[in-house]
């Protein structure tokens, strides 16, 4: 091993340092985020059933207006399109 080559691996590895110590200021803020987004979590846990029950509940409503109202009313008027010809 020469000597140009000893400073070749020095300067490469004085290189990779220096990115890592960018990337290490860059991401320190990303760990109170992470922290945030765990107790976000959890809170969505807690209310996610309620959130099905909602989902639920409004679908058998649509499904109630569907069936009970909104079908007859759009048979009695396509029954009255087909008696006009």
């Amino acid at each position: 091993m020469t000597e140009n080559d000893g400073i070749n691996v020095t300067k490469t590895l004085m290189d990779i340092q220096q990115r890592l110590v960018r990337i290490e200021e860059q991401t320190k803020g990303t760990q109170e985020f992470g922290e945030r987004l765990d107790e976000l979590e959890s809170t969505v846990a807690e209310h996610e059933s309620h959130f099905k029950i909602l989902f639920w509940s409004l679908s058998a409503i649509g499904v109630f207006l569907f069936v009970y109202i909104i079908a007859p009313l759009l048979d009695e008027w396509l029954a009255k399109l087909g008696g006009i010809g």
